[in-house]
């Protein structure tokens, strides 16, 4: 069984999650950039002597990818996500950032690693199997592994995922939504984009 570490790093902008994955001494996985980095982050992570071996998108909106360029300037690392959200995190009005007062108009200038359905991901023996789970947004996914699934905001804990952006797609959703149940099990983890993780099934709505 892998031995690894999950730290979460609540961003100022809709409390949206950035997760740590520390996956030894000093190699980590990101999942999602809000906010940061602020410069508490960056020092959290030269303070351990952490090494990015990757960083995932679980989607497209700002609140989830806005500090991804600005963490280029410490750090060397691949850009991982799915296709339409390489495409939509480069277009402010995609990425819905031309509409939030809290964030400056941004797009996502990082060259990106595409992933698809199903592909494996490996990062210094910690690895995830992406599931792709278009409604939230286009470029939604989901990242399974060991007892666990980093959902974005496909799946959030106690509430009802938003389905109200333009871009958004309620048929895709209930296609996603049900994929996702089949393969969740009693014992997963669900490490959703905002608020704590969970256990409990019951609480998806």
């Amino acid at each position: 069984m892998t031995t690894f570490k999950i730290f979460r790093f609540v961003n100022p902008y809709k409390n949206a999650n950035t997760y740590v994955v520390q996956i030894d001494e000093h190699d980590v996985l990101i999942i999602d950039l809000g906010n940061y980095p602020t410069t508490e982050f960056v020092n959290w992570l030269k303070h351990h002597n952490k090494n990015i071996v990757g960083l995932i998108l679980t989607h497209e909106h700002a609140d989830h990818c806005y500090g991804v360029d600005a963490l280029k300037d410490y750090y060397d690392f691949n850009l991982y996500c799915s296709e339409a959200c390489a495409i939509n995190m480069r277009d402010p009005k995609q990425n819905y950032s031309r509409y939030i007062e809290e964030f400056e108009t941004f797009a996502v200038k990082s060259k990106a690693i595409i992933v698809k359905d199903n592909d494996m991901l490996n990062f210094s023996g910690f690895q995830l199997r992406v599931m792709e789970t278009p409604g939230h947004s286009p470029g939604s996914i989901c990242l399974f592994f060991e007892n666990g699934v980093f959902t974005g905001d496909t799946i959030l804990n106690n509430v009802k995922t938003p389905l109200s952006f333009p871009h958004s797609n309620k048929l895709d959703y209930k296609k996603s939504k049900k994929i996702i149940m089949e393969n969740l099990q009693s014992h997963t983890t669900i490490y959703p984009g905002h608020d704590a993780s969970f256990l409990d099934n019951s609480f998806i709505k």
